[in-house]
Formats: structure tokens, sequence, C-alpha cells
């Protein structure tokens, strides 16, 4: 073996053993990750230290607000005016490799030339500003950032002196490190997320325990000026009618703000585990049925069409009456409101196999979309439509608590402008029909 073949085995094996020192720092930190701009900026200075051929290198990532790749982590680049550009998926290098999934070496100024045609001039003059006085890349490879089959973002090094500055085994080995980065940038989404549910729960705690607190506090008062208010009206019979007005409107809102704080301490204790349920056989359409006679009323205060279709084969059901009841009547009741006057409800019991759908629909001003999610949670609550007030958002969230303590599911289909359609599952009861249905 001459000098010089030993020489060139002597630096394959000393850059194999980096490689693997790079591929054993990256697995650690993919394990402990937390700071992950500081994890990014690490494996990205090990990835160039291990080239000479690379003279700056940069980490984008995907931004699915954006529709686009931005840099996180660079070197060699200035970092204010490489944080302006905004790579769409497809768009140059970094955006092909991201578009494709597949690593991409360009060997020469050519191949970087074709690839980087599609540039916009925007992007353009934000990476000419990154590396002022310094010509385009003589030689590139990128590789895709893949975690869980999606692609995050992409690792790119690049060389401004010379063409095939890497070879095919390097961009191999640059993939085995972006798929450690990725693994990096997994675990840290795991993190955050893990310890955003943590503190959220923490929030939720806290709001518990005070809206049980200030909620029994507050029905004593309440209870106070509702016997005050009897007591007036009982002994000011000849008060006149501006008295009696006063105390009429005195007695209906302390029965609202009553009725109020009876929801507020009902929701907490149903979504605290307080509140167990008495479930006995029944029969979901004898449920619905007089669950819609609730609310006639109000829906004939407002001169709508309230329907209500059952099938005709029985419906049993495993529930509690009065707390099923309760979930129906808050869709219906929701429906009511935002319908406009003469508008048209509809509630429909359906027999799907192994579960019920209890539909409510109604042709009001619907829901937006980005709100859908949000309008089952406490105190989330929006005006659908002129004229109305928002309520305190407590109907929706107590339905959704009581459906899901009956093992079912609530959503919500919705177009702006053309009505809203809520969804009920439940299951079929086991064994209701030989337990006295009533």
């Amino acid at each position: 073996m001459t000098a010089d073949e030993t020489g060139t085995r002597a630096d394959t094996a000393r850059q194999s053993a980096e490689e693997l020192a790079t591929l054993l720092e990256l697995s650690k930190a993919s394990a402990q990750a937390t700071d992950l701009d500081g994890l990014l900026e690490t494996a990205l200075a090990r990835s160039v230290a291990l080239y000479e051929a690379a003279d700056a290198g940069s980490i984008f990532l995907y931004n699915p607000d954006e529709d686009c790749l931005m840099a996180r982590a660079s070197i060699g680049y200035e970092t204010e005016p490489l944080s302006r550009v905004q790579l769409k998926p497809g768009e140059a290098i970094a955006g092909k490799v991201f578009q494709r999934g597949q690593a991409l070496l360009c060997a020469n100024a050519e191949a970087i030339a074709s690839n980087i045609a599609n540039l916009r001039k925007e992007n353009q003059a934000h990476f000419e500003g990154a590396r002022p006085g310094v010509r385009q890349p003589r030689s590139a490879m990128c590789a895709p950032l893949i975690a869980k089959d999606s692609v995050l973002g992409t690792l790119i090094l690049v060389n401004l002196r010379r063409q095939g500055a890497f070879s095919a085994a390097d961009l191999r080995f640059l993939q085995a490190v972006a798929n450690q980065i990725a693994i990096v940038l997994e675990n840290a989404r795991l993190w955050t997320e893990a310890c955003r549910a943590q503190a959220q729960a923490e929030v939720n705690r806290f709001k518990d325990d005070f809206l049980a607190t200030i909620s029994h506090q507050l029905l004593t008062p309440i209870t106070s000026i509702r016997a005050a208010a009897d007591l007036l009206a009982a002994s000011s019979a000849d008060g006149g009618e501006a008295a009696n007005r006063l105390i009429s409107s005195i007695d209906r809102n302390t029965q609202r703000l009553q009725g109020l704080v009876e929801q507020l301490l009902d929701l907490a204790r149903l979504q605290r585990g307080e509140v167990k349920l008495a479930r006995e056989p029944w029969e979901l359409k004898t449920i619905v049925r007089e669950s819609a006679a609730a609310i006639e009323p109000l829906a004939s205060g407002k001169e709508q069409v309230l329907e209500v279709e059952t099938p005709s084969s029985s419906c049993p059901v495993l529930a509690d009456l009065g707390r099923l009841e309760q979930a129906v009547m808050n869709l219906l009741s929701n429906s009511c409101k935002f319908t406009p006057r003469y508008g048209h409800i509809k509630v429909v019991l359906q027999d799907k196999g192994r579960e019920y759908l209890v539909s409510v629909v109604d042709d009001g001003p619907g829901i937006p979309l980005a709100e859908q999610r949000q309008i089952f949670e406490r105190f989330y609550s929006n005006s659908r439509g002129p004229g109305e007030k928002a309520g305190v958002g407590l109907g929706l969230a107590i339905a959704k608590t009581v459906v899901e303590l009956h093992g079912g599911r609530i959503w919500v289909r919705s177009q702006g402008g053309r009505g809203s359609t809520f969804f009920i599952t439940l299951p079929k009861g086991d064994g209701c029909e030989d337990s006295g249905r009533r």
C-alpha cells in the first residue's frame, strides 16, 4: 500500500469517525430537546464543520400559517436579511426538496442556476443581502427534514468557491443528519405540547375553583334580594304602576342572575366529575319530543316553525333523563335564539345501527369555520346575527359535557349565511329492551 493510499484511508476513517460523532451528538440532543433554536444552531454548526467544502448552511422550517419555508438557523449568512426570505413549496432548491421529500445534489453552477430559476425577486434580493459581495454558490446539497412521514423543512449546505465540492456519499450522510434534526424537531414539538397542556390544565383547575367559590357566594345575596322583592311586592300592592314595574324588573333580573349562577355551578360540577349520572332505560323518541315541546313557546314567540322527526321503531337508550333533556333543550334553545323570526328549526332522530344520531337543523346566519371548534368551550360566545346579543356561553358547553358523559359525541356543521346543523350521537343501551322502557 502506497503512502498516498494510506493517507486517503486515514482521511476516510477520520471523516467516518467525525460523522458518527455528529450523529451520536444529535441523537443525544434529540432525546433532550427543549431549547429548539439552540439545538438547531448546534446541529447546523456540526454539519458545516464536517465538510471543509461547506462555506455556509441553513435550516429552513415550514410555516403552515404562511405556507412557506423560513430560515430558523444559519451559518455564513447575515441573519436579518435571511430571516425575511419566504420560500414557497417548490421554490428554489430548498422549496423543491421540501415539496418532493427527496435530497438534492447540485454539483455545479449550471445545476444551481436551473434549480433557482423560479426564485422570486424579493427572495433573491434578501439572499443577496444575506451574503453581501458574495457570488452565487458553485455547489450545494440539500436534504429534507422528515418525521413521521411529514416533511418539516430542509437542511442545505453550499460551497461558494468551486464546483463538485460535494459527493453522493456526502449527500447520503447529510440525509442521516437531517433525519436526526427532524427527530429533534418532533421531540421539541411534543415537549411544547405537553407543557402547554399541563399549563392549560392548571389554568382550568384554577378557573373551576374560582367559579365554584364565587358562584356559591353569589347565591346567598341573590336569594336575599329575591325574598326582599317578594316582600316588597306583597306590601306594595297599591304602590302604583311605576313601583310595580320596578319590583317586576328586580324579580325578573334576579331570576336571570340566579339561573346564570346555577348554570356556572352545574357546569363546574359536571366538568370536575362531581355529578354521577342516574342512567336508566328510556325511550329516546320521548326525550327528543318532550325537549322540543319545552322549547315550543320560545319558538312560537318568534313565530318560528319547530319540526320534530323520529323513526317509527323504538329507540331505547340508557340515559339520565334530566341531563339528556337538558343537552337537547340547550341545542334547541340555541337554534331558536339565532334563527330569525319566521325561521325554521328541525330536530331529527335517526337509528344508525350501533348508535343514534340527533340532528338540530336551523336556517340561521351560520357559524364561521374558525369558530366552530370554539363554540363548545365555556364562556365562548358570539352574536351570529344582527340584533342578537351574545349569550354567556354556557349552554353548548353544558350540552357537550352531558353528551360526552353519556358516551356520545357532539359537533356542528355550518356555512356562513346557510344555517347550522348540530349533531349528537348516543350509544344504544345494552339490554334496554328487557328493562322496562319509559
